[in-house]
């Protein structure tokens, strides 16, 4: 099938085209400026919670230093640790003490004696002791030795009398630099108040670089970013009480591995669109050009007779008009053929009538020649017939003695006898017949068929026929039994073994029906056309001249009528009387 022109398949190609550049001038800047918007606003993002760290710190810080500072007091208010200070026990001081810091988790009790030296607990600088002297309650971060605390003191007084401080002191471990560093999503560095490292919750080797590099940078609570390791990170610093800093850390690097990720998701989207946008412009095209193209098809189908072909309509007026002109023009061609082809078929049937006229002609013509024919010879024969069969007659009552001769002259006589029937037989074509005469078909075929059933003896074939309205046709009953009994003998013939055969009486369209069913094997293909043909037969044995179905059709046409054979499609044969009715009131239904 041909299809659409250069210029349909550069346009569709066209829009293809269009819409995929389009849709990419659309959304590969899009991407770009969203992939860097995004990494500006994450960054801002990180900045912006590091910016808000130093308040957490601080009110971390001083939650957990009012609460310190309470348990500080309670252990300081201890008359028991001040008698213990007093007597100098440090054992019972030390039990005291911790007994009562027990209830606090996390915390260890902390005890100094008078002089500052610590019994329990971290060593303390002399200066925050002299402030508890003073009767403050510090709560600071230290450190001792390479440990990293925060220390909450409250002065021990026995009456008015200082006797040292107690309290409880906190290690700043990992456990702590991690709720801060859950609290603020970062890691956490925690520098001691002699700049040593304290803590970190993130992996070792880049706490060592950044705690190097913590000191080029300026020791104010602003965000600055550093270097380490080909990595990008913001950091900002904030002091607590007792000199010691926490640096709040960002990975840039871990802050932005999202953006590979939404990379990925775009380039997807922009497959998906692409794909979408593929197939919406596909479809626009195909439906741009399908009304044009089932255009071609209906025109090549009408050129092939097909006036069936559908066309679609479009919403484009030109292309529309175009459609609608078509319809127009091929309903138009489509009724001229419709009617050439009745007047071609009226004119096949008017030929096809002419012919079927002209074989019934040629048919007529040569059986009344066959007949003419048979009529002479068998009047020439019945007479010499006679004679011979007179003088056998003689001769067998002359040699009754011999018995050989008496058989061979019965034989002789029964064979002449059969040549008188069948003289009768040609001669009965020419005989006049009675040229009116009607009679009811269906009482002649009970009779012929219980006739027939008397005749059968013990044979196991059953006779039925098949009549609910009186069928009065125009012929003589006499000369349709005739018929009948040859149609129902050769039927009977047919059959071996058990079977059936139907008698079928009926009418219509002016014109009376007996059709005639057996169960037998058939017809064959090569001998239906001359069934009616005199001196034809299909039976093996001599009896059988072929002048059965000859005489019948001889008769039934010169009333009017014919016979019909053709082969049944549940098999076996089957024989039509056609005759014509007496009267048109008499016509009743076929039953066929």
């Amino acid at each position: 099938m041909p299809q659409g022109g250069p210029m349909s398949v550069s346009l569709q190609r066209a829009l293809l085209v269009l819409v995929l550049v389009v849709l990419a001038i659309g959304l590969v800047p899009a991407g770009v400026v969203l992939d860097r918007r995004l990494r500006a606003s994450l960054e801002e993002n990180v900045r912006e919670e590091l910016g808000a760290a130093p308040l957490v710190l601080r009110d971390q810080f001083q939650n957990q230093a009012g609460a310190r500072m309470m348990h500080a007091r309670e252990i300081s208010g201890s008359g028991r640790l001040a008698r213990a200070i007093l007597d100098g026990d440090t054992a019972t001081a030390v039990a005291a003490a911790t007994e009562l810091a027990a209830p606090f988790p996390g915390e260890q009790p902390l005890v100094v004696d008078p002089g500052g030296l610590s019994w329990v607990g971290p060593s303390l600088p002399m200066e925050l002791v002299e402030v508890t002297r003073g009767g403050a309650m510090p709560v600071e971060v230290v450190k001792s030795g390479d440990e990293v605390g925060t220390v909450a003191l409250a002065p021990v007084k026995l009456g008015d009398e200082w006797m040292g401080a107690a309290g409880v002191w906190v290690p700043m471990a990992s456990e702590e630099a991690a709720t801060l560093a859950a609290l603020t999503r970062s890691d956490v560095l925690i520098t001691a108040p002699d700049h040593a490292l304290g803590a970190y919750t993130g992996r070792a080797e880049p706490a060592m670089g950044l705690f190097g590099l913590l000191s080029q940078i300026p020791q104010n609570e602003e965000v600055h970013e550093l270097e380490w390791g080909g990595v990008r990170y913001l950091v900002l610093s904030a002091s607590i009480p007792g000199g010691a800093r926490v640096t709040f850390v960002r990975s840039l690097d871990e802050a932005l591995a999202v953006v590979p990720a939404l990379r990925r998701m775009h380039l997807t989207v922009f497959a998906v669109a692409l794909v979408l946008a593929f197939a919406v412009g596909t479809l626009f095209a195909v439906r741009l050009a399908r009304p044009v193209r089932a255009l071609a098809v209906a025109a090549e189908r009408v050129g092939e007779g097909d006036f069936d072909s559908p066309v679609q309509h479009s919403a484009i007026a030109e292309v529309e008009q175009v459609t609608r002109s078509f319809e127009l023009m091929r309903d138009a061609l489509r009724a001229r053929i419709a009617e050439l082809s009745r007047a071609n078929d009226a004119l096949e049937e008017r030929q096809a009538r002419l012919a079927m006229l002209q074989a019934e002609l040629v048919q007529r013509d040569r059986l009344s020649s066959s007949a003419r024919l048979l009529a002479q010879l068998a009047h020439e024969v019945r007479n010499p017939v006679a004679s011979v069969r007179n003088c056998l007659e003689i001769l067998r009552r002359r040699v009754t003695d011999d018995a050989d001769a008496s058989r061979f002259a019965d034989l002789a006589i029964d064979e002449l006898l059969r040549m008188h029937e069948l003289t009768e037989q040609m001669l009965d074509l020419h005989r006049p017949r009675e040229e009116e005469g009607e009679c009811d078909a269906a009482v002649v075929a009970g009779e012929v068929a219980e006739v027939v059933r008397l005749g059968m003896g013990e044979r196991d074939v059953a006779v039925n026929v098949e009549a609910d309205t009186p069928v009065h046709v125009s012929i003589s009953a006499d000369p349709l039994k005739q018929i009948l009994l040859n149609l129902l003998q050769n039927a009977q013939d047919a059959i071996t073994g058990s079977g059936s055969v139907t008698i079928r009486v009926g009418a219509e369209k002016g014109r009376g029906a007996v059709v005639i069913q057996d169960t037998g094997p058939g017809i064959a293909d090569d001998a239906l056309a001359h069934v009616f043909d005199p001196f034809f037969t299909t039976k093996a044995d001599v009896h059988g001249v072929g002048l059965g179905l000859f005489t019948a059709d001889g008769l039934a046409r010169t009333y009017g009528g014919r016979l019909v054979a053709r082969n049944r499609d549940g098999g076996g044969a089957e024989m039509t009387v056609d005759l014509p009715l007496a009267t048109v009131e008499a016509a009743g239904e076929v039953l066929s």
